[in-house]
């Protein structure tokens, strides 16, 4: 087992944040409950490279007449994004919110593998009801769905969570 996956057990044990290990990889996954409903995280280490993927995974699918405006959803929010984005799976619909981190050789900060996972689960509750918005839109009405005004309704948004002390 590579030092940064052990960083990143250590990460989620010290957060008390449930997870089951994926046997023979260095992988964990985990369910987080979010404003929006749960979201799979998967975190793989990749130890000799010294890099962390994050990996979270809508509950939505997008089905396939949904998926050219589905795309757009996510082009747009990518542009606003500094740090991950989201992706889809063209053949099934999956929605995923990706992030990765190079480390510093043998430098495994665990409150960056925490706000990793942290911002990858935050991520994807707040487009969860963008998406929800789009996918129940009737194929024929989607012609006439203004993404960009879909993305401005702040009423879709989880609310602000206020910093203790």
């Amino acid at each position: 087992m590579s030092t940064l996956h052990v960083a990143v057990l250590n990460a989620f044990k010290s957060k008390n944040w449930q997870y089951h290990i994926v046997p023979d990889m260095e992988v964990i996954e985990s369910a987080f409950e979010a404003y929006h409903g749960k979201i799979q995280l998967h975190v793989q280490s990749f130890g000799e490279a010294h890099i962390l993927s994050v990996v979270a995974t809508s509950t939505l699918t997008v089905p396939p007449t949904h998926r050219n405006r589905a795309a757009e959803l996510f082009m747009r929010t990518n542009k606003e994004l500094n740090l991950g984005n989201f992706e889809m799976d063209w053949d099934s619909g999956a929605v995923m919110f990706r992030l990765s981190n190079v480390f510093p050789k043998h430098r495994y900060d665990e409150e960056v593998i925490t706000s990793l996972a942290h911002n990858a689960v935050a991520e994807m509750d707040r487009i969860t009801p963008f998406l929800g918005e789009l996918c129940k839109t009737k194929k024929e009405m989607l012609v006439l769905l203004d993404v960009k005004e879909l993305m401005s309704r702040e009423e879709l948004l989880p609310p602000e969570i206020k910093e203790e002390g």
